[in-house]
């Protein structure tokens, strides 16, 4: 093997571990895509999200709440 084949194989490793690392970092990033708008999706569906707020607001405004609070409050 002559020194420019040996050149020439060092540049064509090189390039080829180059290419695969871009194709590694974008599939990662398609994955982190599909993750994402998975999520959305969830969120936007969004009954489960509702129902606990709503559940929240009643716990809020419950007036009892408010009392203990101010008991809580008072005893500290």
């Amino acid at each position: 093997m002559g020194f420019w084949t040996a050149v020439a194989l060092v540049a064509m490793c090189g390039c080829l571990l180059e290419a695969y690392r871009i194709y590694a970092k974008t599939k990662t990033a398609r994955r982190d895509d599909d993750d994402l708008e998975a999520r959305v999706a969830a969120l936007e569906s969004g009954n489960d999200l509702e129902e606990r707020l709503r559940n929240l607001e009643a716990i809020v405004t419950d007036p009892k709440f408010h009392l203990d609070h101010e008991i809580k409050k008072l005893a500290t």
